[in-house]
């Protein structure tokens, strides 16, 4: 396994860990028991440690050790890596549900055709979803994907449940499908349905945004705008 590739899986495995066996306040482990836990060196884990500490999940204290942070008031949805809405905001504690999702096979959008470089005339399934926040709608996703993935039919239809997400239903369809992505961010006003789907008044203001997902090779797979309530959901992006 990459190096990289491993300290992706530290990191979510911690992630998790301290979601689930610790509460506000604790004190966690010395680096080198957390290591010995994830099988992993004591290099990995501070540096686990380091991101879990810029996204506020953890506070480390000089000579006293690392300590669980206090849950913020806004969720946070971290950038740093190819993750569902689900599992991104989810990794702090919240409650991400499913509140409408609807699929139909339609001819995209002019931008997203462009950006899937789809033929003149090609249709391309529309996913749209509306996901909750420990209740409340928070956001907004439309997604492109191409009727037809590297010469085979792709069925959509395992993402109107929350367990599927556009990144899992890719690498099923083919392995590697969803590699990275471009994200473009963008400060709007939402109307109409936009804004009734989130619980905003019209002309509210939310975080937009455009992403194109790509696989190994760099063919563009899904295309997709995105619309975050900013009073519920902070965007962290970790470098």
């Amino acid at each position: 396994m990459r190096r990289d590739s491993a300290a992706q899986s530290a990191l979510l495995r911690l992630r998790h860990l301290v979601a689930t066996e610790f509460a506000p306040g604790d004190r966690l482990p010395p680096e080198k028991e957390l290591a010995e836990a994830l099988e992993v060196s004591r290099t990995t884990v501070r540096e686990a440690l380091v991101v879990l500490a810029a996204e506020d999940i953890v506070t480390r204290q000089w000579g006293a050790g690392t300590f669980v942070s206090e849950p913020p008031k806004v969720a946070s949805l971290n950038m740093s890596s190819i993750e569902s809405y689900r599992d991104r905001v989810g990794s702090g504690g919240r409650t991400v549900t499913l509140l409408d999702a609807s699929c139909e096979l339609v001819p995209p959008p002019a931008l997203a055709a462009a950006a899937l470089q789809l033929d003149a005339g090609a249709k391309a399934w529309h996913v749209r979803r509306v996901f909750a926040v420990d209740g409340e709608p928070s956001a907004l996703m439309d997604e492109i994907v191409p009727a037809q993935l590297f010469g085979r039919p792709i069925d959509p239809s395992a993402m109107l449940r929350i367990e599927t997400s556009l990144y899992e239903l890719l690498n099923r369809h083919t392995p590697g499908a969803a590699a990275h992505a471009s994200t473009e961010l963008e400060a709007v006003c939402v109307h109409g349905a936009d804004a009734r789907a989130l619980a905003l008044d019209d002309g509210a203001p939310a975080l937009q945004a455009t992403q194109t997902t790509f696989a190994r090779r760099g063919e563009p797979v899904a295309h997709g705008v995105s619309l975050q309530r900013t009073d519920l959901v902070r965007m962290r992006i970790t470098r």
